[in-house]
């Protein structure tokens, strides 16, 4: 799960240090040399470290890296995430790819299962690896929801296989979505919120993102309420929308209402 042309540095470095390390040991001959330089490169090119192994059967996904073997079961598992980057040195766009858990549930994303090589525009490079695109069709195949679905189905695409299915639709309670007063009752003081949310930048990314952008989202909500323009309607919308795409769901119509009622079932969980 991959690439190997990110391993080739890991092949060749050891490979060098070999080539120039025996010699002056007189060790070996120039063709046992030789054959010594690229039993090692091929060794550490090809080495547990550096590669991912993931297989699935019915009962659920094992990952293998450094040889060790980690189980996660389907109930465990609440889709795919993926996080996309650029190295500081090389310029290189990359795109992780992560298991995300369902406990506690949208809030956790799990091992990192592979990393590949995308275009500046974060879309796949080249043709994507079979692997790849094999497990996306998996957790489509399950009704797992996998981050990025324009990416995912891209990768299916170029592979002949079948795109994933539609993201589910929010329904909203037999009651309707929570007014703004009884979902926002007891929210901190806007002023106190607009202080505190910076601060969780430093927290560990994955484990709270979910957690951010919802009470990002509440307070834009929270501030247009307030203060009625244009400006913090649009701000408010977009941080809406950032929660819905995290979520990996459907939302007919304002998105805030659905914003509304996690917030409210957070605040509900977490007094």
């Amino acid at each position: 799960m991959r690439m190997r042309t990110e391993l080739i540095g890991a092949g060749v470095l050891p490979m060098i240090g070999t080539l120039a390390l025996l010699p002056a040991c007189g060790a070996a001959d120039g063709f046992g040399i030789f054959l010594a330089g690229c039993a090692v490169g091929a060794a550490a090119l090809f080495a547990a470290p550096y590669t991912f192994w993931l297989r699935a059967d019915e009962e659920g996904v094992t990952l293998v890296r450094c040889l060790v073997p980690r189980r996660f079961g389907w109930a465990e598992i609440d889709g795919l995430a993926m996080e996309f980057g650029q190295e500081s040195e090389t310029d290189v766009h990359f795109m992780r790819l992560r298991l995300r858990l369902a406990d506690p549930p949208g809030r956790v994303a799990g091992p990192l299962v592979g990393r590949f090589d995308v275009t500046d525009e974060d879309t796949p490079s080249g043709v994507p690896p079979r692997a790849l695109a094999e497990l996306f069709a998996v957790f489509g195949e399950r009704g797992l929801p996998v981050e990025e679905a324009e990416f995912a189905n891209e990768v299916l695409r170029v592979r002949g296989l079948p795109l994933l299915p539609p993201l589910r639709v929010w329904v909203e309670p037999a009651e309707g979505a929570p007014e703004p007063e009884r979902a926002y009752a007891d929210a901190p003081d806007i002023a106190a919120e607009s202080a505190a949310l910076p601060h969780w930048r430093q927290r560990p990314r994955q484990r709270y993102r979910r957690e951010h952008l919802l009470r990002r989202a509440a307070l834009a909500d929270r501030v247009f309420l307030r203060d009625r323009d244009g400006l913090a309607l649009g701000i408010a919308l977009s941080a809406a929308g950032e929660l819905v795409r995290y979520d990996l769901i459907t939302v007919e119509g304002d998105q805030r209402r659905y914003v509304r009622q996690q917030y409210l079932s957070w605040r509900t969980l977490n007094r």
